[in-house]
């Protein structure tokens, strides 16, 4: 009897960590999606400021905006000079810190496609959006960043929508 207690306490003390650290992976996934959405909302929002604006250089600004949110304050393409709603670490460091926490994680391998969407739809509109900051006609610039507001709202997707064709909000409703 002392045997299969002793062997329970052996089997219990091996589950325990590797359960903790299943949760813990859990909520730093259901944090980093979260704060993604809430900057993907920031880029969203100014994507559709940016296609309502009259003159090339305010489309640009909002453009802009737009990339800065999506590429954070370490890359390249981030204009200082422009006012920057996000904060500053950008949607694709976002992006990639939730994949490296998935993939270390056998558990969250089936959300790996819903994440590769986000990626390549934040991915396109951050290259739509350098396209516009080129353009030197506003009507152009304003159809080129409702491409990009397209691409960031695919990016977000919807809680019902299968894991893959799915968004961030996929994401959080699969993990939730």
């Amino acid at each position: 009897m002392k045997k299969r207690w002793a062997l329970l306490a052996v089997v219990l003390l091996w589950l325990i960590p590797g359960n903790l650290q299943a949760q813990n992976d859990r909520r730093e996934v259901l944090t980093l999606a979260e704060v993604f959405l809430t900057q993907l909302d920031v880029a969203i929002q100014q994507a559709s400021f940016g296609s309502f604006s009259t003159t090339l250089h305010e489309v640009q600004v909002q453009a802009h905006q737009v990339l800065n949110v999506a590429v954070g304050a370490t890359d390249a393409s981030f204009d200082t000079a422009v006012p920057n709603l996000g904060d500053s670490t950008g949607l694709l460091t976002y992006a990639r810190r939730l994949g490296r926490v998935l993939e270390q994680n056998p558990d969250f391998h089936e959300y790996q496609l819903t994440l590769d969407n986000v990626r390549f739809f934040v991915q396109a509109a951050t290259e739509v959006l350098k396209a516009t900051l080129k353009l030197r006609d506003p009507n152009s610039a304003r159809r080129q960043i409702r491409i990009a507001q397209g691409l960031l709202l695919a990016a977000r997707g919807t809680p019902g929508d299968l894991p893959s064709e799915g968004g961030v909000r996929t994401l959080l409703a699969l993990l939730n």
